[in-house]
């Protein structure tokens, strides 16, 4: 989107689509495409966009079987056809009076020979004054894509082009067409200043929706008729770089709201909702998503349609959402994570440590030990000796935070195969290395045997090491089974604050590494392909190298901080 002139009177014009998302790629379908300029004037806006097909009726008096409706299904493969160089026509009503400023038409054959028309605009259909006349001209002869074709600003309600048949004989045969009107409507929107409640109608900028009555608790207008690509955008200034809370009042009939989040074009986070199963039927789903400090663009992006929004809530996040300062409440509660950890006391030497391993730390919200799971106010720390018990599915002992769904009811598994980007962030420190010199600190797991470890993010250094520098590692399947063995990508420092996000996307997990404002600023590793459904993400210290083993002395454990950790679907 272009910045608005600096200046208090703007004309901006934005182009919506014709309701229709298509793949690029495919030349039988028609492309999606925003068409955007500014001008200065007086103090309004003028909207200049394509019907959508729902608007539109059609009629035509003559046809082959090729039926006039073809002309409005986004499809080139599909057309109306009539033969006669006289008195043949298709007529669209677009259901009341509008300002009609272009239009664009798709020829059948349109590479292969020169159509010849006129395009004439009437409140009735009895009252037409053509005003576009290429009988004698025609469309260029060049292309099947839709031509554009400009138009003296006209009122009317209804459409009609004529036609005088083609180069080649004498059908007239038309595959799409699109009608561009254009709306005056009130001042451009102000930057509002957050925390604030922004209704969904308010926008700076959008593509594709329509605004409409609301039946939600205060009446007033909201924000539907969304496709797959349409997108709302809101001018919005950030008083500081932190954590907010974002509300969204949406609804549907039948399908799950689905929506990215982006920041002057950059992805935030993806919200997905469930079927609230009526178009008023309104519900608020929220989100806390991180916002740089300054004046910004907020775009709400569909990434499937069939939904409504009617407003948009951003407040101040608190500092400490969990349950004073524990170590769950340093992390924002940890709702959606649980604890791999033990329970018994702690007697280093003794079987097991004199622990037994637990695979949900119960009440963690409160929870606290100080042999394993325990904070200094700033940082929450996980602890892990040689020799502690772990799961049977491992032999190396672990305090670890295991993702589960968002409510924290089931353990949860996605699906890294597909477009949907999945991903986590933390900011993370690492102590002080066990006996094998070797600690896990963030992973995404498999749930079948076969993939497993799909990645452990690890660092490898002396045994019992807790000061310099150490080698960063990728370990896992994506190293140890596509490419033969773990892999060194880098050094870390222990004790240096670490800010990583890894995401896992069409197959290919990534690691990145962020700036302080959690932007991306260096890829750390890709992947080759990795085919796993069900993973989830983990977080925390998780020993390696040392199964069966005990501890060598009260300095034989892995430790690992964490600050800032969440996870995006």
């Amino acid at each position: 989107m272009k910045k608005r002139s600096t200046k208090s009177i703007v004309l901006h014009y934005f182009f919506v689509s014709l309701g229709f998302v298509f793949i690029t790629s495919c030349t039988n379908q028609l492309e999606n495409v925003e068409d955007v300029t500014q001008l200065e004037s007086n103090n309004f806006i003028v909207s200049k966009r394509v019907l959508r097909a729902n608007e539109i009726s059609v009629t035509a008096n003559g046809d082959d079987g090729n039926k006039p409706i073809n002309t409005l299904d986004g499809d080139l493969n599909t057309r109306w056809s009539s033969k006669g160089i006289t008195g043949k026509y298709i007529t669209y009503d677009l259901g009341e009076t509008r300002k009609v400023d272009e239009i664009k038409i798709a020829w059948y054959k349109g590479d292969q020979r020169v159509s010849y028309f006129q395009v004439a605009i009437g409140n009735s259909t009895s009252s037409f004054q053509t005003v576009l006349n290429r009988k004698t001209n025609g469309s260029s002869g060049a292309s099947n894509d839709l031509e554009k074709y400009e138009l003296p600003d006209t009122e009317g309600r209804y459409v009609r082009i004529r036609g005088f048949g083609n180069s080649s004989n004498d059908w007239n045969s038309i595959t799409e067409v699109q009608i561009i009107t254009t709306d005056q409507t009130g001042p451009p929107n102000s930057v509002v200043v957050i925390p604030a409640k922004i209704e969904a109608e308010n926008y700076s900028n959008q593509q594709g929706t329509q605004v409409e009555n609301s039946a939600d608790s205060g009446g007033g207008k909201n924000v539907g008729y969304i496709d797959t690509g349409d997108f709302l955008e809101y001018e919005i200034n950030v008083p500081e770089t932190k954590d907010y809370n974002f509300e969204f009042r949406v609804a549907s009939l039948n399908k799950t709201v689905r929506f990215d989040v982006l920041s002057n074009g950059n992805y935030l986070t993806s919200i997905s909702k469930e079927s609230t199963f009526g178009w008023q039927n309104w519900i608020t789903t929220k989100k806390t998503i991180r916002l740089n400090q300054g004046t910004q663009t907020i775009r709400l992006l569909a990434t499937d349609g069939g939904w409504n929004i009617n407003w948009l809530q951003i407040k101040e996040a608190s500092s400490n959402p969990g349950n004073g300062d524990t170590p769950a409440a340093i992390l924002g509660g940890l709702v959606n994570w649980k604890l791999n950890g033990y329970s018994g006391t702690f007697n280093l030497g003794a079987s097991n440590n004199g622990l037994s391993y637990v695979d949900k730390t119960p009440n963690l919200s409160s929870f606290s030990n100080p042999n394993w799971f325990y904070t200094d106010g700033t940082w929450t720390f996980f602890k892990a000796y040689t020799g502690n018990p772990t799961s049977s599915g491992s032999g190396n002992p672990r305090s670890e935070l295991r993702e589960l769904t968002t409510n924290g009811s089931d353990n949860i598994y996605w699906d890294g195969t597909t477009g949907k980007e999945h991903r986590m962030i933390w900011k993370v420190r690492v102590d002080h290395l066990p006996q094998s010199g070797k600690v896990c600190f963030g992973q995404i797991h498999d749930r079948t045997d076969s993939l497993d470890d799909v990645i452990r993010v690890q660092c490898q250094g002396d045994p019992y090491q807790s000061s310099g520098d150490v080698k960063l590692r990728i370990n896992g399947y994506v190293t140890e089974v596509l490419e033969g063995g773990g892999k060194t990508v880098g050094t870390i420092t222990l004790g240096q604050e670490l800010y990583y996000e890894l995401t896992y996307q069409n197959s290919i997990v990534k690691l990145y590494e962020l700036n302080a404002n959690g932007v991306r600023v260096k890829t750390i590793y890709t992947s080759k392909a990795v085919p796993a459904k069900e993973n989830y993400f983990k977080a925390g210290c998780y020993l390696q190298s040392v199964k069966g083993k005990k501890a060598t002395g009260t300095n034989d454990f892995g430790l690992v901080g964490i600050k800032e950790l969440k996870v995006f679907h």
